[in-house]
């Protein structure tokens, strides 16, 4: 698999942890419902009776084997996005693809930058990842206009970086858009 890269993602890497991280986060969310079912299935059969108990063995390896496939292929899937994910940030804009069958983009121009923030949910603050957000007043920034997976250094080094080049392009805006007046009132 060929990586995304960028001058960007070259100097504020991915952690590879990401990949373990949603791989656990995507098993933990089929897991619950198997057990579940699984329990279910359990006191149903258990409640028929001893002749039952060999249903309730195929249905145990089954539903081990089913958790077997799935935690293999949201693997690879993770393996695959990370891949793919690309995001950079070029003179006047910061530009983030992530999705390998969907992709989805996100183009934000450093004038529309409300916010930049780094935070981290439980699982993140286990693997020591954080993930750095960006704000604009349009509603695709709040789902997508973040960049996930990256360790402390790196989420910090781009947040900062983002930060300036944002006060830079607006003290530039200020100074271009001050009205000159040729034409004083007497």
């Amino acid at each position: 698999m060929q990586i995304a890269y960028s001058k960007t993602r070259e100097q504020f890497p991915l952690s590879y942890k990401k990949i373990i991280k949603k791989t656990i986060a995507n098993t933990i969310a089929i897991t619950i419902p198997l057990l579940i079912i699984w329990g279910f299935l359990a006191f149903m059969l258990g409640s028929i009776g001893q002749e039952a108990i060999g249903w309730l063995r195929t249905v145990t390896f089954g539903i081990f084997g089913f958790l077997f496939v799935v935690i293999l292929l949201t693997y690879l899937y993770q393996r695959w996005y990370f891949a793919v994910y690309f995001y950079d940030l070029t003179a006047d804009f910061i530009q983030i693809r992530k999705g390998p069958i969907t992709p989805r983009e996100i183009t934000l121009p450093y004038e529309r930058i409300q916010d930049v923030y780094v935070d981290q949910d439980l699982l993140d603050r286990i693997f020591g990842l954080y993930d750095v957000h960006l704000s604009s007043a349009t509603i695709s920034s709040g789902m997508e206009a973040h960049i996930d997976g990256l360790e402390k250094q790196a989420a910090e080094g781009l947040r900062n970086i983002i930060l300036q080049t944002v006060q830079q392009k607006i003290s530039k805006n200020r100074n271009t858009n001050i009205p000159t007046n040729n034409n004083p009132i007497s």
